[in-house]
């Protein structure tokens, strides 16, 4: 993944800034040969490829319609000896019950939610048009580790967008209103092999006192001593400018 995805952004590091140009397709992995069923250390099986295939794109109901983002591909999938191990790693603990379904009715699940004119009503996912808190000069920032084992990414980012829809627009709001953060590597709110140190109260206190709006934030970690990434604001990413020290956040621009 990292091999397909991890230049994309310019630089070679191990983090996939512009997540929107990986289209990793784990049938690469496929094994090859006449044992095709035979997973080995250097392929995957065919119900294998398939499994990675269905879980990273995420549930849908028996219309085909998705009710859930997919997954990103990114650098933390696989994260071990972390406090919340990637997606692909076994055993991971869940915050909202069992670690491990066997089978999921997704039909189910869903009518129960949509049956339930209270759980929408009260349900923050719901509500999109915040032109009334903005319109009071209020601001958000919001952030996602893109390896989130527990909830996705792209689940933030499509509130974001829906948000934006309906508050007038994504330019008027990200002019004035809301600006959306993704880390790559980082898992839920923090850790893993990413650059998970980064500040978003001063961002948002410089906007709110000063209108400065943050178009990005330098974010630096343990995993990395000595390196320094801006996080750009959505749908920016950080790209490296082609020139200058690989390691610094001055040496790489939001495109």
């Amino acid at each position: 993944m990292l091999d397909a995805c991890d230049a994309k952004d310019g630089a070679k590091d191990g983090l996939i800034f512009d997540g929107k140009a990986c289209q990793f397709d784990p049938a690469v992995l496929s094994c090859k040969g006449d044992k095709t069923d035979d997973k080995t250390d250097s392929c995957l099986a065919p119900p294998q490829v398939d499994a990675l295939k269905k879980a990273f794109a995420g549930p849908k109901n028996s219309r085909g319609t998705q009710v859930y983002p997919p997954f990103p591909w990114d650098s933390g999938v696989a994260a071990e000896g972390v406090s919340i191990p990637g997606i692909l790693s076994t055993g991971a603990r869940s915050p909202v019950g069992p670690p491990v379904w066997e089978s999921i009715n997704v039909d189910q699940l869903e009518d129960r939610v949509n049956a339930s004119g209270m759980d929408r009503l009260t349900n923050t996912a719901y509500w999109t048009n915040l032109s009334s808190y903005f319109g009071r000069g209020g601001k958000i920032l919001f952030y996602h580790g893109v390896s989130d084992p527990w909830f996705s990414a792209f689940d933030t980012v499509n509130y974001y967008e829906r948000m934006a829809a309906d508050s007038g627009g994504m330019e008027l709001v990200r002019e004035k209103s809301s600006r959306a953060f993704l880390v790559p590597g980082m898992g839920h709110c923090s850790s893993g092999a990413a650059l998970d140190r980064f500040d978003l109260l001063s961002a948002v206190v410089d906007w709110v006192e000063d209108g400065k709006a943050p178009d990005a934030v330098v974010a630096t970690g343990p995993a990395f001593p000595s390196r320094s990434r801006p996080l750009c604001a959505y749908p920016q990413h950080a790209r490296y400018k082609g020139q200058g020290d690989p390691e610094s956040a001055a040496s790489f621009e939001c495109k």
